[in-house]
């Protein structure tokens, strides 16, 4: 839903409603229940795990709620530290998209092949997702590899403050020839870059402080594009054990670059491309989520 609250009570109103899911907008939960004489069934979808923005769970009472979703057993025990033991939390697992990302992906969208190695990093430019330290790491692996290019997508929002911050970091460190900025990318464009990553014995860098499951990283992973990710709790759960799969520290430089020098030598990649498509798409796939979201209705209509 987009639109204005207005527009949205009306929606809640007319319709007759299985459930109502409200993802992270406490604004919207009152209006979401519709007419006292129709009560739809009202979910809370919980995906952010930063502080500030769980804290809006503190002063929620979660009993007139049918349940919270998350898509992770990461997600719930921090949801449950602040709603309590009494609330009811079910892991619904995210959806990814397993028909545009891919192993048979074309790689080759945004020019020819690649002349160096390609490494992409996805997410806003704020503190949280760490948008600094991938710069950093890109001057690091320009030393040490020659001829580098980090693809960094997102930022479409930012406030022009921040694009110069973006610029001018990138200038200080002298990889602004190194560094192509795409604020805003379609997805079977982006699965091409990934592809294109791997290709160039590349990999996606992921220097997030926290996250509740990491989409995009595991995205990169079914077009078979390497991961050197933030070793999070939630990583270890949601992506399989895997060479294509590096959880460091990603403080420690040491660990990026002997990341960086692993995923470039992979041998029988192909194979280790599949099996982790494999893993993923069964667990995460459009039938997991649906047998799950089903199920976790279908406990609470027979209440």
């Amino acid at each position: 839903m987009f639109g204005s609250q207005l527009s949205f009570q009306k929606l809640v109103r007319r319709g007759r409603f299985d459930a109502v899911v409200v993802i992270d907008s406490p604004e919207l939960l009152a209006a979401a229940s519709g007419p006292l004489f129709r009560k739809n069934p009202v979910y809370l979808d919980v995906h952010t795990t930063t502080d500030a923005g769980l804290s809006y769970l503190l002063d929620l009472d979660a009993k007139y709620l049918a349940g919270v979703m998350v898509p992770t057993s990461y997600s719930a025990r921090l949801v449950r530290e602040r709603l309590g033991e009494p609330a009811d939390i079910q892991v619904v697992p995210n959806i990814l998209n397993t028909e545009v990302f891919h192993p048979d992906v074309e790689g080759n969208q945004l020019g020819g092949r690649p002349a160096a190695r390609e490494f992409v990093w996805v997410g806003k430019l704020d503190d949280h997702k760490n948008w600094r330290l991938a710069l950093v790491y890109a001057g690091m692996l320009k030393d040490l590899l020659g001829n580098i290019r980090l693809h960094v997508v997102g930022g479409y929002t930012a406030p022009p403050k921040r694009a110069e911050e973006f610029f001018d970091l990138a200038f200080r460190l002298g990889v602004s020839d190194s560094v192509s900025w795409l604020d805003r990318v379609e997805n079977t464009t982006l699965a091409g870059l990934y592809k294109r990553c791997a290709v160039s014995g590349g990999a996606m860098l992921v220097t997030s402080r926290d996250e509740s499951f990491g989409m995009a990283a595991a995205e990169s992973l079914l077009c078979g594009c390497p991961l050197i990710a933030n070793d999070l709790p939630v990583f270890r759960e949601v992506f399989p054990p895997s060479p294509l799969v590096h959880l460091i520290d990603i403080w420690d430089p040491e660990q990026v670059a002997c990341a960086a020098h692993e995923v470039g030598v992979l041998s029988g990649r192909e194979d280790l491309v599949g099996q982790v498509y494999k893993r993923l798409g069964d667990r995460y796939g459009s039938d997991a989520f649906v047998e799950s979201f089903l199920s976790m209705l279908g406990e609470h209509q027979s209440e």
